[in-house]
């Protein structure tokens, strides 16, 4: 599994540091911005704004709360039953809804900052 983000997002940052300790060893790491998500990841889902977090799994793409829902399957214990939880189909709409507004945020409330300087392992360019 490849989790792709904004490479210039502060929320982005965030999210990409609790997951890469709360999530197992197999899940990479890549910015939209960068070589592997030109390889794998559609031109529309990596042109500015960008306003999804984009899973690839197996040679799928997917995107909100469908992203959520992979990233949470690898995700042990409590935070992974939880992050379940608010993946489930019924909830998917309104957690769509919470993650477009979000999204459309983040920049002004997180700023610009990306400080991801973690293990070349996960971290895909």
């Amino acid at each position: 599994m490849i989790v792709f983000f904004d490479g210039a997002c502060g929320l982005c940052d965030r999210a990409v540091r609790w997951l890469w300790n709360h999530t197992d060893a197999d899940v990479r790491f890549a910015p939209l911005q960068g070589e592997t998500a030109k390889e794998r990841v559609h031109e529309e889902l990596r042109t500015p704004p960008l306003n999804t977090l984009v899973v690839w799994e197996e040679g799928a793409l997917s995107v909100e709360s469908d992203g959520l829902a992979a990233i949470a399957r690898r995700m042990p214990g409590l935070p992974g039953c939880m992050a379940r939880a608010l993946t489930l189909p019924f909830a998917r709409p309104l957690l769509n809804v919470g993650y477009r507004f979000i999204a459309r945020n983040r920049i002004r409330w997180f700023g610009t900052t990306c400080r991801l300087v973690l293990d070349p392992e996960r971290l895909l360019p």
